[in-house]
């Protein structure tokens, strides 16, 4: 599917499905003033300019990599994604960054089929993840690294969802009831249950991994905008649902959460999990 099919593809959603750009951009942003870097720490560049390649493995906006290019202006970045709807034209790209459409992230994505990139951030695959088992993409990953290149892969913990409450003797019940139902449909957002599982999972592959795993919340000051967000893929899930009737009872449970939100003071949490693994043959 191409750029014009797909954003014709993008107007027969409806709105809340063509808006979710607003919410990935707003993720993006808030995670990226929150955190204070792109890549992990445990990521040591050893930039050449003229062999130094960066991928990113589930582009969504396109926001990543042109923050990336403002930082390594003269690197080859490249994004690969199964939906380019969220993403610019191509003409509209920096020189060195391109965004491709794949099918799959479980198939060869690196040029002639060689080791090519010195670093590959994953991102955010959760409902792309078949069988709940990342080890194909990691392996494909792995093939497209060169010797002594990192993997890092960043996910947001959405199996986890938690409750934070201003005042500890209010019980957010709504918003508890309005999570428990959320999960009933993890097989359309991604049960992400193997997220815990990950370093073992990039070690299993040959990767050497960087300190384990890592695990970060924002913080509270946060939460109108992050509760925003979440209600967000919330509404976007409800207009996904086979059924009308289950995405009006998602919505109507969704009132009476936001309610709870905006007056009681409470913030719906996910960490991100960050997990680094170097190649290092």
């Amino acid at each position: 599917m191409g750029q014009e099919q797909t954003s014709k593809h993008r107007a027969s959603l409806p709105l809340p499905l063509q808006m979710s750009s607003i919410r990935l951009a707003s993720q993006h942003l808030l995670w990226k003033n929150h955190l204070g870097f792109l890549l992990h720490p445990t990521v040591a560049l050893d930039v050449q300019p003229d062999t130094f390649r960066v991928a990113e493995i589930g582009t969504r906006t396109g926001l990543w990599l042109l923050d990336m290019a403002k930082r390594l202006p003269n690197i080859q970045i490249d994004g690969f994604t199964i939906d380019t709807s969220s993403v610019p034209p191509p003409q509209w790209l920096p020189p060195k960054v391109t965004i491709r459409r794949v099918e799959s992230y479980t198939t060869d994505l690196a040029p002639n089929g060689r080791p090519t990139y010195d670093v590959i951030r994953i991102s955010n695959l959760g409902a792309s993840i078949e069988d709940n088992d990342p080890g194909s993409v990691v392996k494909n990953a792995m093939a497209m690294l060169k010797p002594g290149g990192y993997i890092e892969w960043d996910e947001l913990d959405t199996a986890h969802y938690g409750i934070v409450n201003s005042n500890p003797t209010h019980s957010g019940s709504r918003l508890q009831a309005l999570l428990k139902h959320v999960h009933e449909y993890d097989h359309i957002l991604g049960a992400r249950g193997w997220i815990d599982s990950l370093p073992d999972i990039l070690a299993r592959y040959g990767l050497q991994v960087q300190a384990g795993q890592h695990r970060y919340r924002l913080p509270f000051a946060y939460a109108n905008v992050e509760n925003d967000n979440c209600f967000k893929e919330f509404e976007e899930l409800s207009y996904r649902l086979v059924d009308p009737e289950d995405g009006k009872k998602l919505r109507k449970l969704m009132v009476a959460a936001k309610e709870d939100c905006d007056q009681l003071g409470q913030m719906i949490t996910a960490d991100l999990v960050i997990v680094v693994g170097r190649k290092v043959y």
